[in-house]
Order: C-alpha cells, then structure tokens, then sequence
C-alpha cells in the first residue's frame, strides 16, 4: 500500500490488484464510512447507559448458547 499526499486536503491511498475486487470494495467501504463519520453529528452516550447494554446483550447471548447446548 503505498500513500500520496495531494495537497492539504486530500490523500490518495494506492493497493495492488492482486487484493482482489472484493477487499478493495470493503476498503473502499470502510473509507466512505469513515469520510461520513466526520459529518456526523457526535453524541455523549453516558457509560451507565453504555454498561446497561452491555450487560442486557451479554444476558440474551449467554441464554442462546445455554439454550443451544442444552445447558438449561
């Protein structure tokens, strides 16, 4: 992978071919989405929310694989 600076807006990444069509499209992707990012707006999620979720998923998925290896 081999970078170039433009000016003092803009970068151009070059990667080989031999990636394939399919990586360089998730890199492609992956760029965009972070390009968006900086548009978005940035929102304050406090960690006691953040910590609730976590504990509510890590709940659900601890009862799925109970429940699939019959550990209920």
């Amino acid at each position: 992978m081999v970078t170039e600076t433009l000016d003092k807006d803009y970068v151009t990444i070059k990667v080989p071919k031999s990636l394939g069509a399919a990586r360089i499209k998730r890199i492609k992707d992956y760029a965009k989405i972070v390009e968006e990012e900086k548009f978005a707006p940035v929102k304050k999620v406090p960690q006691r929310i953040i910590n609730e979720l976590s504990r509510e998923i890590n709940a659900k998925a601890w009862e799925k694989l109970k429940a699939k290896r019959g550990l209920v």
